[in-house]
C-alpha cells in the first residue's frame, strides 16, 4: 500500500463509521419538532391565560434554590410549560443530528434544522427575560412572535424533507402573478398577527395571577386596537377570496386548489372565533381556542406557499416524473 493510499483507505473506514439514518427516519424526527412547536404555542398561552406567567418567579429555577414548583396551580401550569420546551429541546436537537447524519445528507435540512436548534435556544433566554421583566408586554410580544417564526422553520423543514431539492431553482406551480398576489397575502398576514399580538398585550390577559396586578400593559384603548386587528383581519380574508377565486379560475393543480381552501376555511373560523371572544369580553378559553387557530392559520398559509411549487418526491422515479399529467405541469415556469 502506497502512502498516498493509506490515507483514502482510512477515510473510507471512518465513514464506514459514521451513523447513517433513513430519510424517513429523518422526516419523522423534524415531524415531530414541529407537533411540538405547535403545542409550545399552545401550553405558552395557557400560562397567560390562568395567570400562571409569574408561577415560577425565577429562570432557569422555579425558585430561588428550587427547580421544581411549590405544589400550587399557578407554579405547576407554568412549570408544565417549561417542561414541554425540554422536550422541544430535545426533540429539535434530534432533528438537527437526523439531518446531519441523514443519508443522502442535504444542506438546506441541515440549515432549517439547525435554525430551529438557535430559535429555541433564543426562546428560552426570551422565557427567562419574560419572568425577570415581570411580563413586559412587549417582550412578550416578541417572544410569541418569535415562536411563529420558529414554526414557519420548522413547517418548511418538515415540506423540504419530503421533497427532492437538489435538481434546481422550485418550478412554479401558478403563474407568478399569483406568487406576488400570494406574497402581499403573507405579508398581510403578518401584519394581522402581530396587530392581534399588540391587542392581547392591551387586554385583560395579562399573565400574572389574578388580582396582582404586577404585569403591565400596552398603554392603548382595548377597543382601538381591536377594531383594527378586525379591519386588518377581514382585509386579509377579502385577499384569500381573491386568490382561492384565481387558483380554481386557471389551470392549477388540484392540490394547489385544495391548500387554498382550507386556508380560507382556517382564516374565516378564526375570524368568528375572534368576534366571538371579544364580544363575551374575552373568555380565557375562546382566547385559547384563537390562539390554537393562530397556530394553525400560520402552518396552513406556509404549507400553502409551499404547495404552489412543484418538486418531486424523493421516492417518485425519474419515468414518472416524465410523465407527469398536465394538471401537475408547471405554469409560469422558465
Amino acid at each position: 500500500m502506497t502512502k498516498r493510499q493509506v490515507p483514502v483507505a482510512l477515510t473510507c473506514v471512518s465513514r464506514r463509521r459514521l451513523p447513517s439514518i433513513s430519510p424517513s427516519l429523518s422526516h419523522r424526527l423534524n415531524i415531530l419538532a414541529l407537533v411540538l412547536t405547535a403545542l409550545i404555542v399552545v401550553t405558552g398561552a395557557a400560562v397567560r391565560l390562568t395567570g400562571s406567567g409569574l408561577g415560577c418567579s425565577n429562570w432557569p429555577e422555579c425558585s430561588a434554590g428550587h427547580i421544581t414548583p411549590p405544589l400550587h396551580f399557578h407554579g405547576l401550569v407554568e412549570f408544565g410549560n417549561r417542561l414541554v420546551t425540554v422536550v422541544l429541546t430535545v426533540a429539535v436537537a434530534a432533528a438537527f443530528l437526523g439531518s446531519i447524519f441523514r443519508s443522502p445528507r442535504r444542506r438546506d435540512l441541515v440549515w432549517l434544522s439547525g435554525g430551529l436548534v438557535g430559535g429555541v435556544l433564543a426562546q428560552a433566554v426570551l422565557g427567562g427575560i419574560v419572568v425577570y421583566t415581570k411580563l413586559n408586554p412587549y417582550v412578550v410580544m416578541v417572544h410569541f412572535l418569535a415562536t411563529m417564526l420558529l414554526l414557519v422553520d420548522a413547517v418548511v423543514l418538515v415540506h423540504r424533507s419530503t421533497r427532492d431539492y437538489g435538481a434546481g431553482s422550485a418550478r412554479l406551480l401558478v403563474p407568478r402573478p399569483l406568487i406576488r398576489l400570494y406574497y402581499g397575502l403573507l405579508a398581510l398576514l403578518t401584519l394581522v398577527i402581530t396587530v392581534g399580538t399588540a391587542t392581547t398585550g392591551a387586554g385583560p390577559h395579562a399573565g400574572d395571577a389574578s388580582g396582582q396586578q404586577v404585569a403591565k400593559r400596552v398603554p392603548v384603548a382595548l377597543r382601538d386596537i381591536a377594531e383594527l386587528h378586525s379591519t386588518l383581519a377581514l382585509l386579509l380574508i377579502g385577499l384569500t377570496i381573491g386568490f382561492v377565486v384565481a387558483v380554481h379560475v386557471g389551470d392549477i393543480p388540484e392540490r394547489v386548489r385544495r391548500a387554498a381552501r382550507v386556508l380560507l376555511a382556517v382564516m374565516v373560523a378564526q375570524a368568528a372565533v375572534g368576534y366571538t371572544q371579544y364580544f363575551t369580553h374575552l373568555p380565557a378559553l375562546l382566547v385559547e381556542v384563537h390562539m390554537i387557530g393562530v397556530t394553525l392559520l400560520v402552518i396552513g398559509a406556509t404549507q400553502t406557499f409551499l404547495t404552489c411549487t412543484y418538486h418531486a418526491p424523493e421516492t417518485v422515479p425519474a419515468p414518472l416524473v416524465r410523465d407527469t399529467p398536465r394538471s401537475e405541469v408547471p405554469v409560469g415556469a422558465h
